[in-house]
């Protein structure tokens, strides 16, 4: 079997910062917010259709500031006359008064849910605009472009409920209630976290956004202890993305994981981590620091596609276009987290790495972990042991996901001497192993005779 490592980017290999939590959440609104302002011209459909190609919807980037604007306002951490959410309010009204964005809401096709999640953000932040308001009910009640229909995907129909819910409009009878979507969707239907593609923890993300509304709600729909399931995820994703550098799913997960913390002080808003002691502070602390770490002098946060190479070899408007098309989302996802987060909360602190940082996506990084944690599994304090133990089950997701039998038997190995042998996870991923040797006979013996103890 060949293993497929990503090549990791390029800011995972220019060191760490060491910020408490909340240090690094400020550094890192302050400078997305002073990227953005100075960067509002390439919000406008035409600014960016001059150097990046046309978006289906043209507005998009600006529908997601709006969504970001929104939040600033609801937490009171932007005045509406500030230059962001003044400017931004502009350049949608001027959007929305463009006669191809009526042509493209009448249509009532794929794009008519941002139609008419533009019209109501405008409208919530004190710019309505009636006839457009009255289009979509309009149309929701025409059941255009068949959005609310069962077959279509979960996630579409929570999203369009969600901003239907968010903008006062009647629903339609055939769109169930938030809660019944959310028990269809993938975040209540214990997602296999060692083989989650990155579009499926997209929609995970996505689905928790909706449903809690960005953290504005607490309380997630479903049967009692189906929430710490869904926070445990959330946690190994953190650590999954954390270790890869990819900075859009980080700063979602770490969205997620404030909007589901209740405030008990241990990150897990239930008190009891993932019933190991694991709760999500150290890597919820580090994906802080990450992301402070990443972000550039001038306040952006790279996206994947975003390279320092390409960028350097351009001038002028061009180099503006693909900083901002390269960067925009990224630095809005990472704004949106902390303003979603809880300046001050119980355990936002400076937090230790006890044990050692989490290993990044590499290969041999992690085969060294995994060796010394397991060599010194009987020595080592329990801090540390628990701190070890912490890391394991993002470590088995790396390893299934890269198709590697060489450090997923590490891994396993290691969390057998930790004493963790029996939990799920590490069970789930010593089978994906035994099942892709021939023969099925588990974990090859070189993989771990040379450092077995």
């Amino acid at each position: 079997m060949s293993a497929d490592w990503p090549s990791l980017p390029a800011h995972l290999r220019t060191g760490r910062t060491r910020l408490d939590e909340e240090d690094a959440a400020r550094r890192v609104l302050a400078g997305a917010l002073r990227w953005i302002e100075a960067h509002l011209e390439w919000f406008a459909p035409r600014r960016w259709e001059e150097f990046l190609p046309r978006r289906p919807f043209r507005p998009g980037p600006l529908l997601e500031l709006l969504g970001l604007v929104r939040v600033l306002d609801r937490s009171s951490l932007l005045p509406r006359d500030a230059p962001v959410p003044s400017r931004a309010l502009t350049l949608a009204e001027e959007a929305v008064g463009d006669a191809d964005f009526a042509r493209g809401l009448h249509r009532g096709d794929a794009f008519f849910p941002y139609h008419l999640n533009l019209t109501a953000l405008l409208e919530l932040l004190g710019r309505p605009h009636p006839g457009l308001r009255a289009a979509c009910e309009e149309l929701l009640a025409a059941d255009a472009g068949g959005h609310c229909r069962p077959y279509k995907p979960v996630l579409s129909r929570t999203e369009l409920r969600y901003f239907i819910d968010r903008g006062g409009f009647t629903a339609p009878t055939a769109l169930p209630g938030i809660g019944a979507l959310y028990r269809e969707s993938i975040a209540a239907r214990s997602p296999d976290v060692l083989q989650l593609t990155g579009s499926e923890t997209y929609a995970l993300t996505h689905v928790l956004f909706y449903v809690t509304d960005f953290g504005h709600r607490r309380r997630l729909p479903g049967r009692s202890g189906a929430a710490a399931e869904v926070r445990e995820t959330v946690r190994v994703l953190l650590g999954v993305h954390l270790a890869r550098g990819g900075l859009d799913l980080l700063a979602e997960l770490l969205l997620c994981d404030s909007a589901l913390d209740d405030g008990r002080g241990d990150g897990r808003g239930d008190g009891q981590g993932d019933g190991h002691g694991h709760g999500s502070g150290p890597l919820r602390h580090a994906g802080w620091n990450a992301l402070a770490a990443a972000q550039r002098g001038d306040g952006a946060v790279p996206s994947p596609l975003h390279r320092p190479e390409v960028l350097a070899g351009l001038t002028g408007d061009k180099a503006a276009a693909y900083l901002f098309g390269t960067c925009y989302h990224t630095t809005l996802a990472a704004a949106l987290a902390a303003a979603v987060r809880k300046p001050g909360a119980p355990g936002t602190g400076p937090t230790r790495s006890i044990g050692g940082p989490l290993p990044r996506a590499d290969p041999e990084e992690i085969r060294q972990w995994a060796r010394k944690a397991a060599e010194r599994a009987g020595t080592a304090p329990a801090a540390v042991r628990k701190a070890w133990a912490a890391h394991l089950d993002p470590l088995l997701a790396l390893g299934v996901q890269a198709h590697d039998p060489d450090v997923l038997a590490d891994v396993v190995r290691t969390a057998e001497r930790l004493g963790h042998g029996d939990r799920p996870l590490v069970r789930s991923a010593a089978a994906l192993l035994a099942a892709w040797e021939p023969g099925g006979h588990g974990a090859r013996p070189e993989a771990t005779r040379a450092w077995s103890v």
